[in-house]
């Protein structure tokens, strides 16, 4: 072609991440479950190839909760307290939250899951949306399984500030709309073994952990409204991932209909797509000199250019079975790193690209 090209910053093959829908979805959820989140990053834009619609998402998440929205439920244990349906609206918009209510007997009231399988030295993250509806204050913390110092977070539902701790435990709470807060700890597995989150009613911000105290017995009206639990292996919390009937991995603090596509209803075992960096470097200065692209056969294809934000900077669409060579005299100058987001019909493409400084722009290294 007549111009000197830099080799890192070519790509000739389609290496793609591919994987499928594990639960269907429908048009409005900001989460997208998948069977496998491997290889997937939250820079780049995916697309789900039955409905042609391109998503965008912050976060990563797998919840090692079933039932997660489900207190109710036999999964759950309950002491000393009741869970029960409500038909109060919970933080997605539904009619789903559920109220914890305490009995009368002089103990700790709360709800616990065993059997959380962890693994020593790994961090993980509990959280909760909860809601004051005349209960206010909740705790967050351990059951003897797991770490040994048994560590607690208090928090203030109606205000929404956090209350006194105790372990190695790091408390955080975050104001979701509506009267709801999400509320979250960060603890350290001591032992590969079971680890037992609890969430218990407490009286004040500073009590101890778990404490036993009388209370009012569940034909009372105060309750503390709870929705969306979750437990993750991370150091920092992501997206909320609903569950049923077992843990999801999935895309969480998604963005539907991404560059003009339409968001849609899709189901399990549909195929989803993401196409990796075009560049080994995300945020240089890359001067595209020309493009090579072919169409797999199948139909009309299109290429879609994207800057590292996931915009669409330009479209190359393609008849069908065709190869197209186009060259652009002096370049086209991206600020910030070349990236494909849409491969519509698409079998390979090469990017013909050079490092570029000039104009304000510094070249990478």
């Amino acid at each position: 072609m007549g111009f000197l090209l830099d080799a890192e910053a070519t790509r000739s093959t389609l290496l793609s991440v591919d994987t499928t829908l594990s639960e269907n979805i429908n048009a409005t959820q900001d989460y997208i479950p998948v069977t496998s989140t491997t290889g997937f990053s939250t820079s780049v834009v995916a697309e789900i190839e039955t409905t042609n619609e391109v998503v965008s998402f912050a976060t990563i998440t797998e919840n090692l909760f079933s039932y997660s929205q489900n207190f109710a439920n036999g999964y759950w244990s309950k002491n000393n307290s009741l869970v029960n349906a409500t038909g109060a609206v919970a933080p997605d918009g539904t009619s789903t939250a559920e109220g914890l209510r305490e009995n009368s007997s002089t103990t700790s009231h709360n709800i616990i899951r065993n059997s959380i399988t962890a693994v020593s030295g790994q961090k993980y993250v509990i959280s909760v949306f909860a809601k004051w509806t005349g209960q206010r204050y909740l705790q967050i913390g351990t059951g003897a399984g797991g770490v040994a110092t048994n560590p607690h977070q208090n928090f203030d539902i109606e205000t929404g500030v956090l209350g006194t701790s105790n372990g190695t435990i790091t408390g955080a709470i975050t104001d979701a709309g509506n009267g709801w807060y999400r509320c979250s700890v960060v603890v350290t597995s001591q032992i590969t073994g079971g680890l037992i989150p609890v969430y218990s009613l407490i009286q004040t911000t500073n009590s101890n952990r778990a404490p036993a105290y009388t209370g009012q017995g569940v034909g009372a009206g105060d309750m503390l409204l709870l929705w969306g639990a979750q437990i993750e292996k991370t150091d920092s919390i992501t997206g909320y991932l609903p569950t049923v009937t077992s843990s999801l991995k999935g895309l969480t603090t998604v963005t539907r209909g991404v560059n003009g596509t339409t968001a849609a209803s899709a189901s399990s075992g549909d195929a989803i797509q993401q196409l990796p960096f075009a560049l080994s470097s995300v945020n240089v200065p890359v001067r595209l000199r020309a493009l090579s692209v072919s169409s797999d056969g199948t139909g009309a294809g299109r290429l879609t250019l994207c800057n590292n934000n996931g915009n669409t900077l330009c479209d190359v669409d393609i008849p069908d079975d065709r190869v197209y060579t186009l060259e652009f005299g002096g370049g086209i100058v991206f600020p910030n790193g070349i990236f494909i987001s849409n491969t519509d019909n698409v079998t390979s493409y090469t990017l013909y690209t050079d490092k570029f400084s000039g104009n304000g722009l510094t070249a990478g290294a």
